[in-house]
């Protein structure tokens, strides 16, 4: 398999880690990958940079062209101190990690294949740069940049990610969701693994089927309630929420 980044990487460990825990299967295997993908990324500094480097550029929100260019500008000039061999050689660390057929198809891998070609090509011999490529992944990022979003990884230092913090995350996760149904985990992973698009899609098919419950019901507080889910909009920051709370209302009117 040809040299993947740490972000895709990253993507599958943590997507497959998730689906363990909500299949209940293969819990202790997927956590001892992501513990040796963490030792192995700790282990080297190139790595460890193009991590946070990576994270900065998914997480970083910046409305302004010119600095969120110029915030995109030093990241990538971060790698110039490595050659595009360095960089080659150490990735072959994490290949082993994952298979290619786990690579998803969505706008995350998408953002992290664009931040790959934007390092690659910028260490690119000059008569070499694929410049209509360099061009739309620049563009890809930029515009990930420009777009708000809620972020629960901004300033995430890879010294802090070890055992001790996964198996915290891990308790409050089986406390959590201890008492879930199939239908709630299998909505989970949904949720997981579904685009912006693909969420906003899934955001008005529960809106409809709720609706169409509720409407059969007369009663003040269910009109109410109608009024409220009529007015809900696809937001990035409670997409999940609304879908989850719609999902729970749903459970309770049947």
């Amino acid at each position: 398999m040809k040299n993947v980044n740490i972000g895709i990487v990253n993507l599958v460990i943590s997507n497959n880690l998730k689906e363990a825990y909500f299949n209940n299967a293969l819990i202790t295997e997927s956590k001892q990958v992501a513990f040796d993908l963490f030792e192995v990324v700790k282990n080297s500094s190139l790595l460890q940079m193009e991590f946070k480097v990576f994270n900065n550029l998914e997480n970083k929100h910046i409305e302004n062209d010119q600095i969120a260019t110029r915030y995109i500008d030093n990241n990538i000039k971060l790698f110039e101190v490595y050659t595009l061999e360095e960089i080659e050689e150490e990735r072959k660390k994490i290949n082993d990690f994952i298979n290619e057929s786990e690579i998803p198809v969505n706008e995350n891998a998408d953002l992290y294949n664009a931040i790959n070609v934007l390092i690659t090509e910028s260490l690119t011999d000059s008569d070499k740069v694929n410049i209509d490529k360099l061009h739309e992944s620049f563009v890809l990022v930029l515009n990930h940049i420009k777009t708000p979003k809620q972020s629960l990884l901004e300033n995430v230092d890879v010294e802090t990610i070890n055992e001790e913090v996964i198996e915290i995350a891990v308790g409050k996760f089986n406390e959590k969701y201890a008492s879930l149904n199939e239908d709630d985990k299998n909505l989970l992973q949904t949720l997981i693994k579904a685009s912006n698009k693909e969420k906003q899609a899934l955001l008005e098919t529960y809106k409809t089927e709720t609706l169409s419950i509720l409407e059969s019901v007369k009663d003040e507080n269910q009109s109410k309630a109608i009024q409220k889910i009529k007015e809900m909009v696809f937001n990035m920051k409670n997409v999940d929420d609304n879908i989850i709370g719609l999902h729970e209302l749903k459970k309770e009117l049947i």
